[in-house]
């Protein structure tokens, strides 16, 4: 069968491959998975997310804050949350600062009325959402099953980590409907796929999110929107203090701690239309961890 005037044909195609290979070939002598980026430099300005509005949980620290400043200085209006006011008064001002557009609410994930009023007020103040990034969780440790198990620990660990992003996605989706779709990014977590004894709650939790991830992703698919997770290894970040990121990254293959920025680019990648063909699926920046 000949080729119409406008179907590439498979020697186009295969020189296009060839040109996308040299592109991430120089990309990747760019960069050195031994060196951690440093975290200005790791961050751009080329307007890619001009005119999108991008909603974000959990900004006030660590991955959260690294990504709400990289989505504004790519030119998103973002609205974030946390429950220290001020730090995100604090990153408010720093993203103002270099250009960008942010705006900073209170709210806690656990809580229904604190989600529902943060929705409101992004679609209010920016006219809408298209971009979701559930990241809001915490740490913990509920002790061992059959022996000193904490129940509260358990319990809270979970209304955060799992049950608030089923609650702000709950209240996204209908969000971003009404913009005719959408992404939605969910942090994970590499933990997500083994069992842990120490932090066996954690883990759990973030075993649900990837289990969420791909039952929303079948469930909004026909709406436009596309629902992925991130998960993270060892990252130097507030949460893996103590130097515990530092002795998790020097046993990867890496042989070192992630930085937030490294996160917040793969989340951009996910929210961005390159991804438009990728939903249901997990993103795992682990320094090879799980490979």
């Amino acid at each position: 069968m000949a080729h119409s005037d406008t179907t590439p044909s498979r020697r186009a195609l295969i020189a296009g491959g060839v040109g996308l290979a040299a592109v991430a070939a120089q990309s990747a002598a760019a960069a050195d998975l031994k060196t951690p980026p440093d975290g200005a430099s790791a961050l751009a300005r080329n307007g890619r997310f001009s005119g999108k509005v991008v909603l974000i949980t959990g900004a006030t620290s660590g991955i959260g804050r690294a990504t709400a400043k990289a989505f504004a200085l790519e030119g998103a209006k973002v609205m974030f949350c946390g429950r220290r006011e001020a730090l995100g008064t604090e990153v408010q001002a720093e993203i103002r600062a270099a250009g960008g557009e942010a705006v900073y609410r209170r709210a806690d994930v656990r809580v229904e009325a604190d989600v529902a009023a943060l929705l409101a007020a992004c679609v209010e103040t920016f006219g809408g959402l298209d971009i979701a990034f559930n990241n809001a969780g915490i740490a913990g440790r509920a002790g061992d099953v059959g022996a000193a198990f904490d129940w509260a620990v358990h319990n809270d660990i979970m209304a955060t980590n799992l049950e608030g992003v089923i609650r702000c996605t709950n209240h996204e989706i209908p969000a971003m409907k009404a913009r005719g779709g959408g992404a939605i990014i969910n942090t994970a977590s590499v933990m997500g796929y083994v069992g842990s004894g120490p932090i066996m709650s954690y883990a759990l939790s973030k075993a649900g999110v990837l289990s969420l991830t791909r039952s929303t992703a079948l469930q909004v698919a026909g709406d436009n929107i596309r629902v992925n997770a991130v998960s993270p290894g060892p990252i130097d970040t507030p949460m893996m203090g103590g130097g515990a990121a530092q002795a998790s990254g020097a046993r990867t293959p890496a042989g070192r701690a992630g930085q937030p920025e490294e996160i917040a680019q793969a989340v951009m990648y996910l929210a961005d239309s390159a991804a438009s063909y990728v939903t249901g699926e997990d993103l795992r920046v682990d320094g090879g961890v799980r490979a």
